[in-house]
């Protein structure tokens, strides 16, 4: 059976902090436009290692659940010490009662997931008022999605979309964007040929897919009706 992505022993090897695109520093910068307090419930889905809630309860004082695929990730989190709750679940399926969390985040997660199934959820298990935060790929040139469904399964790469689909998901959900913010620039710090390995996808083949596609990079926050 091969390895999951996010398992493999090359990916591994990277900081878990430097696996998305601006690391921690993104995380901030979207709950800096939140008015979340001390002690709110903040759900990490696909929260691998822990490493954003490990950070959200030390820095700010927020209470942390995470949910993730990887019992071996799992493992690693729940060793941390941080007081955060985990479970194995999907994020089409969250284990969590609807309306009980202040605050959902999602980094680098939402395009390799049933994305209709795992936005609906998301807003059901948040409060009304509750922040909905988002960090991932997406297409900025719509006539190079073609080339991104070519490459193989399982990356936050082939799956990426446009600007346009992702607020229209986001609307259908009942979650009202506030800010999207485009980070392009900090691609420059991801581990593509890490990616690559673990994924078993030849480099050049996600760099060129990638070029057609004008692959960006971007945070979202929106809050739910």
């Amino acid at each position: 059976m091969p390895i999951p992505l996010y398992e493999h022993p090359v990916w591994q090897s990277v900081p878990e902090q430097v696996m998305r695109p601006g690391g921690l520093t993104v995380t901030e910068q979207a709950l800096a436009l939140c008015d979340l307090q001390p002690g709110a419930r903040v759900l990490d889905v696909g929260c691998g290692a822990g490493a954003t809630l490990r950070h959200l309860s030390a820095e700010f004082g927020l209470t942390g659940f995470g949910v993730d695929l990887s019992g071996a990730l799992l493992m690693r989190a729940r060793q941390s010490g941080n007081g955060a709750a985990f479970a194995q679940a999907k994020s089409e399926q969250l284990p969590l009662a609807s309306g009980s969390l202040e605050a959902v985040i999602s980094e680098c997660t939402l395009s390799i997931f049933e994305m209709e199934a795992a936005l609906a959820e998301s807003a059901r298990v948040l409060k009304p008022g509750g922040w909905f935060i988002v960090s991932d790929l997406y297409a900025r040139n719509e006539n190079g999605l073609a080339a991104l469904r070519q490459l193989p399964p399982g990356t936050c790469i082939g799956a990426a979309l446009t600007r346009g689909e992702i607020e229209a998901k986001l609307a259908g959900c009942g979650l009202k964007i506030s800010v999207w913010q485009d980070c392009s620039e900090r691609l420059k710090e991801f581990p593509l040929c890490t990616l690559s390995t673990a994924s078993a996808v030849d480099p050049f083949d996600l760099i060129i897919a990638a070029g057609k596609a004008k692959l960006g990079y971007y945070f979202l926050v929106a809050q739910k009706a």
